[in-house]
């Protein structure tokens, strides 16, 4: 009975051994199969998580880069408001300008059409002699002065007017001849003489006088601190006042 039994055992073991053999390529196959499938999952399962990752990275990124843009857009969008306000408030300086310069003309055109009646209308009666219209004195920085010298003359028969001018301070019995940058007068109806000087340190003039030399000699001296005041023009032909026949 033993014996039957080792047989059977001894069978058994070599039909083992003989059906490992003969399927050891289907096991190794099935072990490389898993072994594979082990490592691709592995893979697959990390390239994703770098996937994930660098997807977050370059999320992240891109908001930031939204952003920058976001705030230089504010940026330029407030330099564009500005800009655009600059240029309405320009356009509209330009047009108040322009609005007062042709007032400007206008009133120069009028201006100019009252003196010219009030030239003619002086001519009628008799015209005006030579004379110091206004002289006007305007205080500058560091004891500087300027001086205006209004001239004027209407000849019935249209003879112009030639000479010189000079413009002297008076302090007591001391006189100062101030230099002019141009003293003669040459015109028809109007010339204006300007020019400006130095106050000496020290002089404190009580008077200042214009002399002029031409077809009459006129002197005529205003107070330092209290100028006669310009009246204004006349703008109504019944106000030109009668004058005496001097002029020639």
């Amino acid at each position: 009975m033993s014996n039957i039994e080792s047989e059977t055992k001894e069978k058994q073991i070599k039909s083992k051994k003989l059906y490992l053999h003969g399927n050891m390529p289907i096991v190794v196959g099935a072990a490389v199969l898993i072994l594979g499938s082990g490592l691709l999952g592995y893979s697959v399962g990390h390239r994703q998580g770098i996937t994930v990752a660098g997807y977050d990275a370059d999320a992240q990124q891109l908001v930031e880069v939204v952003g920058v843009q976001k705030e230089r857009l504010e940026a330029l969008n407030k330099s564009l408001n500005a800009a655009v306000q600059e240029r309405d408030v320009a356009i509209s300086n330009s047009n108040d300008l322009f609005a007062q310069v042709t007032q400007a003309n206008a009133d120069k055109i009028q201006t100019d059409g009252m003196l010219t009646i009030y030239r003619e209308v002086l001519r009628q009666r008799g015209g005006l002699s030579l004379t110091v219209q206004n002289l006007g004195v305007k205080p500058l920085a560091d004891r500087s002065y300027e001086y205006q010298i209004d001239l004027v003359q209407v000849s019935p028969i249209r003879t112009k007017a030639s000479g010189v001018v000079e413009l002297r301070l008076i302090q007591g019995s001391e006189v100062l001849v101030l230099p002019m940058e141009s003293s003669s007068f040459d015109f028809h109806d109007f010339q204006r003489l300007t020019g400006r000087w130095t106050m000496p340190k020290g002089f404190t003039p009580q008077f200042i006088e214009v002399r002029v030399t031409g077809s009459s000699s006129i002197v005529k001296r205003f107070s330092w601190t209290k100028g006669k005041p310009v009246d204004a023009v006349s703008t109504n032909v019944a106000e030109i006042p009668q004058v005496k026949a001097t002029a020639q």
